[in-house]
């Protein structure tokens, strides 16, 4: 391996952990606004069915559900990026 080479995969592995860390970031800022939201859901739910009121707020509940469900898969496929780098990077 040349210096110029050897170089320039420094650089690529220091981008790479560059882009791993900025990934775990977004996962985290995600998760935590996620989990609010999530946790606040499962509470209407509580009160809807306290309150004898459940049939009127099902569908909306089940889709704000749906929907957290589909966002934090795609945040889960974060992480299966970030896993594809540090394979990568490793590679190198």
């Amino acid at each position: 391996m040349t210096i110029t080479e050897s170089h320039n995969t420094e650089e690529l592995k220091a981008a790479l952990e560059q882009l791993k860390s900025y990934i775990s970031r977004i996962q985290h800022d995600l998760n935590n606004p996620l989990s609010v939201v999530s946790g606040n859901v499962e509470l209407l739910k509580e009160l809807a069915i306290a309150l004898n009121v459940y049939a009127d707020v099902e569908d909306p509940l089940e889709d704000m559900g749906a929907a957290l469900d589909k966002l934090t898969e795609q945040v889960d496929r974060l992480m299966v990026i970030r896993s594809m780098l540090s394979n990568l990077s490793e590679k190198l």
